[in-house]
């Protein structure tokens, strides 16, 4: 055959595939899925709260932007603890934080906003605050930070604790050094979605999506989760399950193993990166974290606010946190030593340390929202809010930079 006919043969293949994916364009298929998410789609929302519709100006809960040139505006960054989706919208932590500044200065010059979302990771809120500071300033970004989220959600491309994929997201990744943003589907090939499906389809999962097709990509290009395995001996041997946790500490319970249904092997797990043999994977998922918020706070400065990150040690959860001595994986019965000690330990030895606030928040009696759930109750976010409101004032942190 000649070479002609080669040329021919690869122009006609080339002319194929550009009709055939144009076409998939027109008829969008396989349909892109929704990427991200906000208050409309919040995964932590009460059956109550299914018709509050109070958003801001940025589709997320709390409410409208809107202050005056004399008024000290602070924007709370963060995820479900800050959008508290169990509590009515009266009682958001932005409401609670602003009237006990109002309190404490008897001023009522002082504005308190949210940018926030269940699930969200720094790589989110990154990408939200951007979107904050082109129409609205802030005088004080306070980060609330959730360590036993943060670390594992920023590195992956959906939000999931299972193998089975979640939803898909805007994030970063780190790339020779850089900090590189990634948006699935923005410039998406449909045929080779198309052939992905395909793939996983014929490979047994009936079920397989476009969301599994994407995640165990980006899953094969992280480093290695493996951890060290321990034996059953090495832990303890009272084991109670992870929706048990601050009950059976509240009861007594100490030094014990805990049970999840989680994907701990992973490393998409609320245990990741606090084993006490360190993947690579959690290595990286610390360093990506970090990263993230060094942008956070630059971005703030950048835009004349000033930027702190703030923890409330709770004498529920972060007690109950330190007795765990091993993680055991309901799945595969497989035990690891964990370190639940200080989940700031890792901020701490980082270049963020002096923007770290801590804030002890001691109570004789559970302030979680309800059994089996970890986020504040209305009491625990007021109290948080006072501690946080005090903790500004006596820093001196309520006064503009010049």
């Amino acid at each position: 055959m000649k070479f002609e006919n080669y040329l021919l043969m690869a122009a006609t293949l080339v002319l194929t595939l550009v009709f055939v994916e144009a076409g998939l364009h027109i008829i969008n298929y396989p349909p892109a899925p929704e990427i991200g998410w906000r208050w409309e789609q919040s995964p932590y929302r009460a059956k109550f709260n299914e018709n509050d519709q109070n958003t801001n100006q940025l589709g997320l809960r709390g409410r409208k932007i809107d202050y005056g040139n004399d008024d000290f505006v602070i924007l709370l960054l963060g995820d479900s603890q800050v959008e508290a989706g169990f509590q009515t919208s009266d009682k958001l932590p932005e409401i609670l934080l602003e009237t006990a500044l109002k309190e404490q200065l008897h001023s009522n010059r002082i504005k308190v906003f949210s940018v926030a979302s269940a699930g969200w990771g720094q790589d989110q809120q990154l990408i939200a605050l951007k979107q904050y500071f082109k129409n609205y300033r802030a005088d004080l970004v306070l980060a609330w930070p959730t360590p036993v989220n943060d670390y594992w959600e920023n590195t992956f491309i959906d939000r999931s604790v299972s193998r089975e994929a979640g939803k898909l997201k805007p994030t970063f990744r780190i790339n020779g050094g850089k900090l590189d943003p990634v948006v699935p589907f923005r410039f998406e090939w449909k045929l080779r979605n198309l052939l992905g499906l395909a793939a996983g389809r014929g490979s047994g999962a009936k079920k397989f999506t476009l969301e599994q097709y994407y995640s165990d990509r980006w899953l094969a290009a992280l480093p290695s989760p493996n951890s060290t395995v321990v034996t059953k001996a090495q832990c303890p041997a009272l084991e109670i399950l992870e929706k048990d946790l601050i009950e059976s500490f509240s009861a007594g319970s100490r030094s014990y193993t805990l049970v999840t249904d989680e994907d701990v092997e992973n490393g998409r797990s609320h245990f990741s990166p606090f084993l006490k043999n360190m993947s690579e994977r959690d290595r990286y998922s610390v360093a990506i974290t970090h990263r993230l918020l060094q942008e956070i706070a630059d971005l703030s400065r950048i835009k004349g606010a000033q930027f702190r990150l703030f923890h409330p040690y709770r004498s529920d959860l972060d007690a109950a946190f330190r007795e765990i001595k091993c993680v055991k994986t309901q799945a595969s019965g497989q035990y690891f030593e964990f370190d639940g000690s200080d989940w700031l330990r890792y901020l701490k030895q980082s270049s963020l340390k002096n923007q770290l606030l801590t804030l002890e928040v001691i109570q004789p009696h559970r302030i979680n929202a309800m059994r089996g759930d970890w986020h504040l109750s209305h009491e625990g976010n007021k109290l948080v809010m006072e501690v946080l409101a005090s903790t500004l004032v006596k820093m001196g942190l309520m006064q503009r930079e010049q």
